[in-house]
């Protein structure tokens, strides 16, 4: 580890035990700002902080789950018994408050990959893996290939592909799954139930929207709701649609050439009026664009984008349909459309 990242940890660790400066704050939050991998870093010793404190709390347990002390403790001796040159050695303070031990702790807890993490796996016998700002790609112990979306979580449990191929999923999240005559790979989503043997397809299963979706890519899917004895069969180009409120499982010809656009970065848009083009970026990017102007039934859209950012998707509409947009609170609102 360089000098750099020593120093960047240690005013990370100052500035979560509330001991730095207000200048020092301010180096920090620029230092964050400056990219994203930064940005990943601070949340990542931030959380790993959040855990050891939550643990440390639990001092009046007789028999802890975890003793943050006597990890740091262990850990400083095996620094010290086998001490290297390219090591820079730590050593514990004398006068050590409990929120630094807290901070020292979760430190070292990210050094040691995870280790509370990887804890209550072993210990629920479960892997979850939760996005928040960020798709992120998962490898299963099939083979088979999953991308979750923002804000979406999958878990499956440590047997997975022994006897079963079977996870779970809150959210969103593309499947691409390895074939197994012997093994159907099941999905829990919600109320519902995917089912296949292997295909690629999306499925849509955040607990505040309305209805439950699959879009079949490849193969073919069943989809089923056991509370409502529902279930229909899907094919390539296929949409399964379960309305929530209506108790009701449809199925029908998917139209929606953007339903992986949050995967892709890709949207493509045909005379397209303006609502549904603004719905399915908010959807592809996650983000909240209202119109608050009286747009005419004749503002169509016919533009593809291939992986560029909001920022750039919102110049181009700008400039073709002469837009007046503004922000307010995270939120950005059209006030007027000239097309």
């Amino acid at each position: 580890m360089s000098k750099e990242q020593n120093d960047i940890d240690e005013l990370i660790t100052r500035s979560l035990a509330g001991e730095t400066t207000p200048e020092e704050e301010k180096s920090l939050l620029a230092w964050v700002a400056l990219a994203e991998k930064n940005m990943e870093h601070y949340g990542k010793l931030k959380r790993a902080f959040m855990l050891a404190d939550s643990y440390y709390k639990k001092e009046k347990q007789p028999e802890p789950v975890l003793d943050i002390d006597q990890e740091w403790n262990h850990f400083l001796k095996q620094i010290d018994a086998k001490p290297k040159d390219n090591v820079r050695t730590l050593h514990h303070p004398t006068k050590t408050s409990s929120v630094w031990m807290r901070v020292a702790a979760a430190l070292l807890l990210v050094v040691v990959s995870g280790f509370i993490i990887n804890y209550f796996i072993s210990s629920n016998k479960t892997m979850v893996i939760e996005t928040a700002d960020a798709t992120q790609e998962i490898t299963l112990p099939d083979g088979s290939q999953v991308t979750l979306n923002k804000n979406s979580q999958l878990a499956y449990t440590n047997d997975f592909g022994k006897e079963t191929r079977s996870v779970s999923l809150k959210g969103e999240a593309f499947f691409d799954v390895a074939r197994d005559p012997q093994k159907r790979f099941v999905i829990s989503a919600n109320e519902a139930t995917v089912e296949v043997l292997g295909t690629s397809f999306n499925v849509q299963a955040y607990d505040s929207e309305k209805q439950l979706e699959v879009v079949v890519a490849t193969g073919i899917v069943k989809l089923s709701v056991p509370n409502v004895k529902q279930e229909v069969t899907l094919q390539a180009g296929d949409r399964g649609v379960y309305a929530r409120t209506e108790k009701q499982l449809t199925q029908i010809t998917n139209t929606d050439i953007n339903f992986m656009a949050w995967k892709t970065r890709k949207l493509m848009f045909m005379e397209t009026d303006l609502y549904t083009v603004i719905e399915t970026i908010n959807h592809a990017y996650q983000t909240n664009i209202t119109i608050a102007a009286n747009v005419p039934a004749t503002c169509l859209v016919t533009v593809t984008f291939d992986q560029q950012s909001l920022e750039a998707i919102l110049n181009v509409l700008k400039t073709t349909l002469n837009l007046t947009y503004k922000t307010e609170n995270g939120t950005i609102i059209i006030t007027d459309a000239g097309c």
